[in-house]
């Protein structure tokens, strides 16, 4: 690789840094010597590769050396680094971004914040602490345990702190709303290397803007979240269902005309192919925070249609993402996998738009089998809690969507030429269901961004003249530009 002046600078400094650590004592005035524990590492070391390593590989971004920092004062002095060399850097936690836009991150810094894993929970206060580097599944046990629970994203593996700065969705929409409706206060690490607090009554204009594109304005440190008393302690039923192709009609009718479901109710539903029967099939978890007495008469209009397979069974709150969805959170959470993922808002579910997506997902299939392990998600969610935020009071702009819907094409081979259908495929899906989704377009949840997307249509046109004055403020030479990156000037130029 071709390195410029300032970048071969920057990586003699990062190895200056690394001997420094090993021969002299830390002295706390000396900007950089890191923290004991962190980690300076380059390519080609397995250091480099577990700070580094990804869940989707496809289209990822590329790094010529790495730090794992272990304090706020690590990641300040990565910044004060970056900025001095005029290098790129990239903050990641649990790594589960697939944007395409991370891709324009090539040869930077990768600031690495796995290690930043501490979780406190404060019972009096009902309070979660955690820092960037926690995933939900470290939280699950901890929280459950402490008589609470917390709104959270389907997947455990995700980082906790990225699915937030996005939104975070999930199942507990109906109860208790998105994860940042949850969110207290963050402490974060600004562009110019400064540590600034936003909460409601500090910084409060730029705690709106983290509250749905929170990371273009710096790298969080630590958030903290208000808890949620277990709802029937804890006891959720979930149910997971198979049904036959030719069912798919009656099925998205069903989904369709249960909207707006029940608060504790929330239905995932997953068009894909049976390799052991050798055709589609569609999948549903319906996942209900209650005792399954409850639960069955909530499900009752998809379990009358006869699913050809069914197992309904009581989990408690904290099992929730490892023991629901035919028990997929494993493999669905494996590091390397090439996921080309495309997403569209659905504020109405229209029932034939989807019978049609099924049937056009069906011929993909037939034409490319290497790419059946593909599918299209739903995840419809409950949204009463949601909707109950008024909508200016964060910068998330789709609190009406009732159901996400996640295009994931998926193939095992990266030189595989299905890459181009898949592409072909996923865009005109997304399209066909964007004319229907109620939202007069393309509206797209930003932590499913495919990366093609206008700033209206991942921010909303009327959240993104306060936004980009907000970027402005606390990043105005771009430097968290990677990932679904808000304009710098408003009106966009014509």
């Amino acid at each position: 690789m071709r390195f410029s002046v300032a970048n071969s600078l920057a990586w003699f400094c990062l190895a200056q840094i690394s001997i420094s650590t090993r021969v002299s004592p830390r002295s706390p005035s000396t900007e950089t010597h890191p923290s004991p524990g962190t980690v300076i590492s380059f390519p080609n070391s397995s250091a480099f590769h577990d700070a580094t390593e990804r869940w989707t590989v496809y289209k990822p971004p590329s790094y010529s050396a790495a730090i794992s920092p272990t304090t706020e004062e690590d990641v300040v002095n990565a910044v004060k680094l970056a900025k001095r060399f005029n290098t790129p850097f990239l903050a990641t936690g649990g790594r589960h971004g697939y944007s395409t836009t991370l891709a324009k991150m090539q040869g930077g810094i990768a600031i690495d914040l796995s290690k930043m894993n501490s979780v406190k929970i404060d019972r009096s206060a009902k309070t979660l602490t955690v820092g960037p580097g926690v995933r939900f599944r470290d939280i699950f046990d901890l929280v459950f345990e402490a008589g609470f629970q917390i709104q959270t994203g389907a997947c455990s593996c995700v980082g906790m702190l990225g699915a937030t700065l996005g939104g975070g969705i999930g199942r507990l929409h109906g109860l208790d709303g998105m994860i940042i409706d949850a969110l207290q206060s963050v402490r974060l690490v600004t562009a110019n290397a400064e540590i600034v607090e936003a909460s409601e009554h500090s910084n409060p204009e730029l705690f709106w803007g983290i509250r749905g594109a929170g990371f273009n304005f710096g790298i969080v440190v630590s958030a903290t979240y208000r808890l949620h008393p277990l709802y029937n302690r804890g006891i959720w039923t979930n149910a997971d269902l198979l049904f036959p192709p030719e069912k798919n009609v009656t099925y998205f009718d069903a989904v369709a005309k249960m909207l707006p479901l029940p608060p504790q109710l929330a239905v995932a539903t997953s068009m894909g192919y049976n390799i052991t029967l050798n055709k589609p099939q569609l999948s549903a978890n319906l996942m209900y925070a209650g005792p399954r007495n409850e639960a069955i008469k909530a499900m009752d209009p998809l379990l009358k249609l006869g699913p050809s397979y069914s197992n309904i069974k009581e989990i408690t709150w904290n099992k929730v993402s490892k023991e629901s969805n035919f028990l997929l959170d494993a493999p669905n959470c494996e590091d390397g996998q090439i996921l080309d993922s495309w997403s569209v808002n659905l504020r109405n579910v229209s029932a034939p738009a989807l019978v049609s997506s099924f049937n056009d997902m069906a011929s993909f299939f037939q034409k490319h089998p290497s790419a059946r392990a593909s599918g299209i998600i739903l995840e419809t969610w409950p949204i009463e809690a949601t909707v109950a935020t008024p909508d200016n009071a964060t910068a998330f702009p789709w609190r009406e969507t009732a159901t996400y819907v996640m295009i994931q094409m998926k193939w095992d081979n990266s030189s595989d030429p299905v890459k181009g259908p898949a592409n072909d495929f996923a865009r005109t899906t997304r399209s066909n269901l964007a004319a229907n989704s109620g939202f007069g377009g393309l509206a797209v949840y930003v932590n499913y961004a495919y990366g093609d997307e206008t700033p209206q249509e991942l921010y909303g046109e009327s959240k993104l003249p306060r936004l980009v004055e907000l970027k402005k403020k606390y990043d105005p030479t771009n430097a968290f530009r990677f990932y679904n990156a808000l304009p710098t000037t408003w009106p966009l130029p014509t």
